[in-house]
């Protein structure tokens, strides 16, 4: 694994003083247009990710790719083509189709683009990175540090409540914003890399009006959410625990 130049606790410190920048960002810019708006986040989670990138001088976890063993393999394909892809093919072709008619097409991607980046370099990166360092000895290191940084990125959606979104519909938000966290976390395990993530979740929020609002209104069924995202969960954990294994034998192999 690659070491960082900063100890988790000013990671942590890090971490919270983006977050704080972040209200202060949006507040700067209140009552200014989608472009202004999407522009000011943009520039700002440029800058947050080049600080990020200075941590630990790469976007990679491991000086070269760790590779899966069989039981891995098997879970990450049905992680990955069977849940992620169906899941990001019918979001892409969903959104792009209702971009080629919105009149903020240029806000709304400049704001899509400052949520990829900054969430994931922020998440992914910084806290990912942190709470590895805090599960160092820790027999599923990965698992744990994936499900921890996913927390995070779920409780950095209760911002959503300043924004005056209602407190329910926030819960969901934050909890499978919970789910995809620890998904972008295998992604980023799996790949080596933060391109990938910050594509991918980009993609997820590019659609109509995000510069204008990001607040959500729907509620689903409490017993089909739960059951949706428990099982996508579920199969994200149990491959997680496989990756731990399979970089365990990669030590291994290695000494």
């Amino acid at each position: 694994m690659i070491k960082n130049k900063m100890s988790w606790g000013k990671e942590f410190w890090l971490a919270a003083l983006f977050l704080v920048l972040l209200m202060g960002v949006d507040f700067s810019v209140r009552g200014a247009g989608p472009l202004v708006r999407g522009g000011a986040r943009l520039m700002f989670a440029l800058v947050v990710a080049g600080i990020v990138f200075y941590v630990p001088g790469t976007m990679k976890i491991f000086q070269t790719k760790v590779k899966l063993g069989t039981f891995a393999k098997i879970w990450g394909f049905i992680f990955g083509i069977c849940l992620g892809g169906l899941f990001l093919l019918i979001s892409i072709l969903g959104h792009t189709a209702l971009m080629m008619h919105a009149k903020t097409v240029v806000a709304d991607t400049m704001m899509a683009l400052s949520a990829g980046i900054f969430e994931e370099f922020l998440c992914r990166g910084l806290l990912f990175s942190a709470f590895l360092s805090v599960f160092k000895q820790a027999k599923y290191k990965f698992t744990e540090a994936a499900l921890a940084s996913g927390i995070f990125f779920g409780l950095f959606h209760f911002m959503n409540l300043i924004s005056g979104q209602g407190f329910l519909p926030t819960l969901q938000q934050a909890t499978y914003a919970f789910v995809i966290g620890a998904i972008f976390a295998s992604i980023r395990l799996t790949t080596n890399t933060l391109t990938w993530v910050v594509l991918i979740h980009a993609l997820i929020d590019w659609q109509p009006g995000i510069s204008v609002t990001h607040t959500v209104s729907a509620l689903a069924s409490w017993p089909v959410f739960l059951a949706v995202w428990g099982t996508i969960l579920v199969v994200t954990v149990i491959f997680l625990i496989s990756f731990d294994s399979s970089y365990r034998q990669s030590v291994k192999e290695d000494v």
